[in-house]
């Protein structure tokens, strides 16, 4: 069995190889294609103007699982509230790609560690078991949690415990799915922690039914519509499955930022120039917002005396919401450009034959940036196909024409 099963993963490798190089297609990615009525269009946390979506082409919508328990065992509202959420998409057609909790969501919301031992795997399974069971009507297809391997979503598990905490929910529902429900695991990019993740999860590969990538290739930095497509290539031959693009997006503001724009940022905080604020320490980052605080805390615990110089170092772009003025095929970062890179990478991704499906990041602006707490950050806040206040930006008059042709 394990020798046949070796020349089946070699006739894979192989096929997979040739069909990158030469675009050939892919049998299970035309099934997966078929099982939902064509390819995979989506867009990630929707809002709930479900006509103009639908008008865009859009057949799929992306968004978290909560946590479904509290620490006593009773449903979270939260979890009620997205079940009902995803009623009043099924109702009218939509489909949802649910991603399921991250790990700190059983561990603060249910008072468990995943994968600490046997009993709590066996939990975990049985957690996957039910999510599966209790919402396989009202969604369409399950993203196993979300870019393990980043520290503010893998936290605090390691990596081979961030596999293994995909793997096993994987297991669990593919003995029990309609083959018609996809689920698969995602990767930010393919970057190095990312490929280690890929690796680790080869044992678990035979459960999945595709394997999804996040890309922003060109947000920041040189970068061609054709990148889009070689990486989301270089997945497929190494993994053998289908692939789904589950974020893909670009800015509509950002850039540099002149010495004045920086100047009046530090003003905000009462300060004239970077050095005062990192000889103020403490006091300073205690001005800071509270999400900027918590990202230092996650990802640089116990070194609280460096915290003032690392936001302005690593953190520079975010304190003063400052890009790189280099992008992809040199589109700026205005409502415009946001519209000509879909146009533009979109274009590509249609003729990839090994691609199952493609979900924007996202649909509508937020006012504060999560990992820092700015309004004026355009990092996690001018992502969306619309404007804060639902408004349509050109970017969805341009995805529009890309899906449906109008």
């Amino acid at each position: 069995m394990k020798l046949l099963a070796f020349f089946e993963s070699i006739i894979v490798a192989i096929s997979c190889f040739f069909g990158s190089i030469f675009n050939l297609p892919d049998k299970n990615v035309e099934k997966i294609i078929e099982n939902n009525g064509g390819m995979i269009y989506g867009v990630c946390h929707p809002n709930e103007n479900y006509e103009m979506l639908g008008d865009a082409g859009f057949k799929w919508v992306r968004f978290d699982i909560p946590c479904p328990y509290d620490r006593s065992g009773n449903v979270t509202q939260a979890y009620k509230d997205f079940k009902e959420r995803c009623r009043g998409y099924a109702e009218i057609g939509f489909k949802v790609m649910a991603v399921t909790p991250y790990p700190r969501d059983y561990i603060s919301g249910m008072g468990f560690n995943p994968v600490e031992n046997e009993e709590n795997i066996a939990k975990t399974k049985e957690l996957a078991v039910f999510l599966y069971n209790d919402l396989k009507d009202i969604t369409g297809a399950f993203q196993i949690t979300n870019e393990m391997g980043l520290v503010g979503f893998m936290h605090p598990l390691t990596i081979e415990e961030a596999a293994l905490y995909i793997g096993i929910q994987l297991e669990a529902i593919s003995e029990i799915k309609d083959e018609s429900f996809p689920i698969g695991y995602n990767s930010a990019d393919l970057i190095q922690v990312s490929r280690e993740l890929h690796k680790l999860m080869k044992p678990y590969l035979k459960y999945c039914d595709y394997v999804g990538i996040d890309l922003y290739t060109g947000v920041q930095g040189k970068a061609e519509a054709k990148d889009y497509v070689e990486k989301i290539k270089k997945l497929y031959r190494m993994t053998g499955k289908p692939i789904i693009l589950e974020e893909f997006g670009f800015w509509s503001e950002g850039g540099p930022k002149s010495a004045e724009q920086k100047a009046e940022i530090l003003g905000i905080y009462g300060y004239s120039t970077e050095a005062e604020a990192i000889a103020d320490g403490a006091n300073f980052v205690n001005k800071l917002p509270s999400l900027f605080r918590n990202t230092l805390n996650l990802e640089h615990p116990g070194e609280e005396s460096k915290w003032a110089e690392l936001v302005f170092d690593q953190y520079s772009n975010h304190f003063y919401g400052e890009s790189s003025a280099e992008t992809i095929e040199n589109i700026p970062h205005t409502p415009d450009g946001q519209a000509q890179y879909f146009k533009s990478v979109m274009a590509e991704l249609q003729k990839c034959k090994c691609l199952a499906g493609m979900i924007i990041y996202c649909c509508q602006d937020m006012g504060t940036c999560w990992v820092c707490g700015h309004s004026w950050c355009p990092f996690e806040t001018k992502w969306g196909i619309f404007n804060m206040d639902g408004t349509p930006k050109p970017a969805y008059y341009a995805v529009k024409e890309i899906i449906t042709g109008k």
